[in-house]
């Protein structure tokens, strides 16, 4: 082996132990498009690994002959060196079309599917042939954009099960695997086309670049992982304060207003994502931080996600919910929202009998013999009406709703348990006055809320609490 490609075992070898990429003997489902990268990435995972391979292609439909060509091409080296091989046709302009989105993007979404798919072992792995060309390209591209040190990170290395073991070589390294091995691949001659950005930035930009600093390429390599730990480093401060500030009905407004606008930005945009699945703006998030800062107004975000500021509270929920019915029965229910409701039919002995239970007793229990009905779980609608036990009158949720204090946003949120008559026990406010627990009741039903993950960030309302919470601090 000459010293060019010692260097280049080096250096791949070198990132696969930094980052801890596969685990020992485990299965990897490398991407094979039968380019120079692919191919390569390919054949050092089966010759110089002790990783079980399965090599997926996807053809997109997209370059008529060429992409029946590159399938073929890929079909007969597998064959020739016993790889297993899984092959997916898709019709990305049609997906594209369906979904709104842009071919790229919708071609990288079919293909990270197929290789999830594929990826179904906990120690599966995907592995990637992105180099370090495409890393230069890519933080160009977001440097274009405006990116923030995220952008500029670049392509991570490792993210989930998605490995990327090439990122420390260049393009010219890979070929010149390539021709070490005599290794067979095929061109995509869309590289060449200046329509895309990409190409353009590599074929105008980086040579361009590349004349006024040579190692150019290396440096961009050394700031990307310098940024990179910068970034990680923001994003474990953000995850360990909201740890701090979690409440059970939202976030403590004193802890997140205390942070540093970086960790605290980025402490927003993990609530927002963990809460709608949506990536925030970063107009939104520099609003969201002042309204957190200065404990006052609230904002929208793509998504519906709302955030409110009451009092120490940051409330953070997805808006609007649509009306939605549950049948209720005996055992744990699953929730739209994500929690869990579980009703439980004891005796009401078993409760008396243990002190901790006593406030139960009031606001999470119901007397099992007021059922004649199915009873069923849903949210609240417009005219609903409640008569709480033990006040005498029947008001309107609204009303009620105003009366606790509960910020509108979260309102879609309170759990409801209904007899088809009239509602019988209400999410904070306890049964009704018709299903109250009397002196003489033998049999009460117990209805538990809780998250379905305990990790999970969806909010769980508790209207005692947040009464409590505004005794604790004088409002």
């Amino acid at each position: 082996m000459n010293e060019d490609m010692q260097q280049i075992f080096e250096q791949i070898k070198g990132v696969i132990a930094a980052f801890g990429m596969f685990p020992q003997k485990g299965r990897v489902i490398v991407g094979l498009s039968g380019g120079a990268d692919s191919m390569a990435l390919t054949h050092f995972l089966i010759y110089h690994t002790d990783q079980t391979v399965l090599a997926a292609h996807v053809n997109h439909g997209l370059r008529g002959k060429d992409a029946n060509r590159d399938e073929e091409a890929v079909r007969l080296w597998c064959q020739e060196n016993r790889i297993p091989l899984r092959v997916l046709h898709a019709d990305v302009k049609r997906l594209a079309q369906e979904r709104g989105m842009g071919l790229e993007e919708c071609g990288r979404e079919v293909r990270y599917a197929f290789f999830r798919e594929l990826a179904n072992l906990e120690t599966d792995r995907i592995a990637t042939a992105h180099t370090l060309s495409d890393q230069v390209e890519t933080v160009l591209l977001h440097l274009t954009r405006g990116a923030g040190l995220r952008g500029l990170s670049g392509i991570p290395p490792v993210r989930g099960k998605i490995v990327r073991p090439f990122l420390r070589i260049t393009r010219e390294q890979v070929e010149a695997y390539c021709r070490f091995y005599r290794l067979p691949y095929v061109t995509d001659q869309t590289n060449e086309e200046r329509i895309f950005a990409r190409n353009r930035i590599r074929l105008d930009v980086v040579p361009v670049l590349e004349s006024i600093n040579p190692a150019f390429v290396q440096g961009i390599a050394g700031m990307v992982e310098r940024i990179s730990r910068d970034e990680q480093y923001l994003q474990e401060e953000a995850e360990q304060a909201l740890r701090r500030a979690k409440t059970d009905y939202g976030y403590r407004r004193d802890i997140l207003a205390g942070l540093p606008m970086p960790v605290l930005v980025r402490a927003l945009e993990h609530v927002i994502q963990c809460v709608g699945g949506v990536q925030p703006e970063s107009q939104h998030l520099e609003h969201a931080a002042v309204v957190v800062r200065t404990g006052h107004g609230g904002l929208s975000t793509p998504g519906g996600i709302q955030l409110v500021v009451q009092g120490n509270t940051l409330f953070v929920a997805q808006r609007p919910v649509s009306p939605w019915t549950l049948p209720a029965q005996e055992g744990t229910i699953p929730l739209p929202d994500g929690r869990c409701v579980t009703l439980r039919k004891i005796h009401k002995k078993d409760i008396e009998n243990q002190n901790k239970f006593k406030n139960l007793l009031f606001h999470n229990c119901i007397n099992y013999d007021t059922i004649t009905t199915t009873l069923f779980f849903r949210n609240r609608r417009a005219g609903d009406h409640f008569r709480p036990a033990g006040r005498g009158v029947t008001k309107s949720l609204k009303k009620l709703f105003n009366e606790a204090k509960i910020e509108p946003l979260l309102r879609d949120r309170v759990l409801l348990l209904d007899d088809g008559k009239e509602i019988v026990w209400m999410e904070g406010f306890g049964p009704s006055e018709h299903a109250r627990v009397p002196n003489h009741a033998e049999q009460v039903l117990l209805i538990t809320v809780t998250n379905a993950k305990e990790d999970s960030e969806s909010q769980i309302l508790r209207v005692n609490d947040i009464r409590k919470e505004r005794v604790d601090h004088g409002q």
